[in-house]
């Protein structure tokens, strides 16, 4: 795929945002971060969970769902991928249980949206809309839960904030409220969205747009705790 710079979406924006050199390995340089065993887990479940939305069935059919979207790579050995398929699947058995008696009225799952922001264009993909009353709707984020996530987390969160613009924008829906599903802890963290904050957002994807395709370099991020310190040259921490 060929890098276009005036192409947004929040994992670039986050990228950029954490460290100006993780953007360019990834995104300018297209070198790609490794796969490790919890993202691998993560992306298995969230595609296992966005076919069941999308063809909703009983257990046996998430599960299924699970099977064809598991992801093999990021591994060491096939004892420790047993180990983790065993753990997603122990998550999504919990995560069905709870779905039939806590059913909603799901209006999107893995919805692409896609709205131009001056000369930029921002996409993305939400994991997850419910029907609301009165017209609005809910944005929901799963989350794996290897991080604790509270309604600070919500408020500050710039991934919902960019999703909320292209629920509203792209897709002409009235955003009421945001939050996280937590699949660990089967726990829903929402808050009502506020639209008053959407300028600042946009002024935000403004200002790291531009210094994105100026290539600005002038800081790092925590390199003890980035996805390539073993792999960028500018990381100081290629031994931990």
């Amino acid at each position: 795929m060929i890098f276009d710079p005036f192409e947004l979406n929040y994992s670039k924006i986050r990228a950029y945002l954490d460290c100006p050199f993780l953007y360019r390995y990834i995104y300018a340089e297209r070198k790609f971060a490794p796969q490790t065993p919890f993202s691998s887990l993560g992306l298995s479940v969230h595609r296992a969970l966005g076919a069941f939305h999308a063809r909703p069935g009983d257990l046996g059919d998430l599960l299924q769902y699970y099977e064809d979207n598991w992801i093999h790579h990021g591994y060491g050995r096939a004892q420790e991928s047993m180990e983790f398929y065993n753990r997603g699947a122990r998550v999504l058995e919990a995560w069905w249980l709870h779905w039939q008696a806590n059913t909603a009225a799901v209006l999107y799952s893995e919805k692409h949206f896609e709205f131009p922001f001056e000369k930029w264009r921002i996409k993305g993909t939400i994991d997850r809309v419910d029907r609301l009353p009165g017209g609005l709707v809910e944005l929901l984020d799963y989350k794996m839960g290897f991080e604790d996530r509270n309604e600070w987390d919500v408020a500050g969160s710039l991934q919902l904030k960019i999703y909320a613009l292209g629920l509203a924008r792209a897709l002409r829906q009235k955003v009421g409220a945001t939050g996280y599903f937590i699949l660990t802890s089967l726990q829903k963290v929402s808050l009502p969205y506020d639209p008053s904050g959407e300028e600042a957002t946009l002024a935000l994807i403004r200002e790291t747009g531009d210094k994105m395709l100026a290539l600005t370099m002038d800081r790092k991020g925590n390199c003890p705790r980035c996805p390539i310190r073993r792999l960028c040259p500018e990381s100081t921490a290629k031994e931990e």
